[in-house]
């Protein structure tokens, strides 16, 4: 990546100490996040902050329950991961040009390799999560990780409720857009870029950021596919030296989820014949095939012969 020498004058906080301060800042907006989605939208909907707080924690699939879902996300996410990004950028004294590698554009054959590389992901990851899911679990560890799978397919079942092709590009701009801006930036950017310079082997570096990626996503059945994926893409971007190629695969990957989930819902509301996701996605017989499909582009992504 960009930082290999850092200068503690320059960005002093480029450390171990700026990653605390960036984890503290997730935490602390989350709870402004929450606050101001919560005011923002009683005040625009004219309802009762409790309804609000009720209808987040409770979506209902009503359309003001939906859209409330959907702002509340925006507004959140924004603020936990947005505004410590920034900060943290600020106080190193650099610019998010530097950290994020953008001034090194990949070439078309990279690019292409992304997107091939993300469409493999899906499946794949779908039967990596199945298989985490189905492992032995101590009861009450069981029982909190399907608390937050629950919880997590309530919110996004919610928000993906959608009727209108204005309502489906939001959704991707929501859910895939942002994460793939914001979140490389953090993890693929900042988190990578501390690791680096903190760790000999840049595959400690890689894998450290994985799983600091991962436990944010607070889901326990999904935890080896999201370190998964989050380590594939720090070591695109570490062997790029930037995260457009991350950004990018981020994006389709999140994008062909949402777009999967759009298509069968389309279905069921026409025929009324409902398609399991998961028993289309974590098949065996579509990810053995994907996995190839994953380590020819991830070959062409981590070579210096495709420059």
């Amino acid at each position: 990546m960009n930082i290999s020498e850092p200068n503690s004058n320059q960005m002093p906080l480029m450390n171990f100490w700026g990653l605390s301060l960036l984890l503290l800042l997730i935490l602390v907006f989350q709870f402004v996040g929450y606050g101001i989605s919560v005011y923002s939208l009683s005040y625009f909907l004219g309802m009762e902050t409790s309804e609000v707080k009720y209808l987040m924690s409770h979506p209902d699939g009503t359309a003001v329950s939906i859209n409330i879902s959907r702002f509340s996300n925006l507004i959140q996410f924004l603020n936990y991961m947005g505004i410590p990004a920034l900060l943290l950028t600020l106080i190193n004294k650099t610019s998010w040009l530097h950290i994020g590698g953008y001034n090194r554009r990949p070439s078309f054959l990279k690019i292409i390799a992304a997107v091939f590389f993300a469409l493999g992901s899906v499946p794949v990851i779908a039967v990596l999560n199945k298989v985490t899911a189905s492992l032995p679990y101590p009861d009450s560890l069981a029982t909190i990780g399907q608390k937050l799978t629950d919880a997590r397919i309530v919110l996004f079942e919610n928000m993906l409720d959608i009727q209108r092709i204005d309502e489906l590009l939001f959704c991707i701009f929501l859910l895939a857009f942002l994460p793939a801006f914001l979140e490389e930036y953090v993890f693929r950017g900042l988190i990578l870029n501390i690791g680096l310079t903190h760790y000999k082997k840049p595959i400690t570096a890689i894998l450290f950021q994985a799983a600091i990626f991962s436990l944010l996503h607070f889901s326990l059945f999904e935890f080896w596919g999201i370190f998964l994926i989050g380590a594939m893409f720090g070591y695109i971007a570490y062997k790029n030296g930037s995260i457009w190629l991350s950004s990018i695969s981020h994006f389709i990957f999140n994008s062909t989820s949402i777009l999967i989930h759009f298509y069968l819902t389309t279905v069921f509301n026409k025929t009324g014949i409902a398609y399991n996701e998961e028993s289309i996605l974590a098949n065996f017989s579509l990810a053995i095939p994907a996995s190839f499909i994953m380590g020819v582009s991830m070959f062409i992504l981590t070579s210096n012969r495709y420059k």
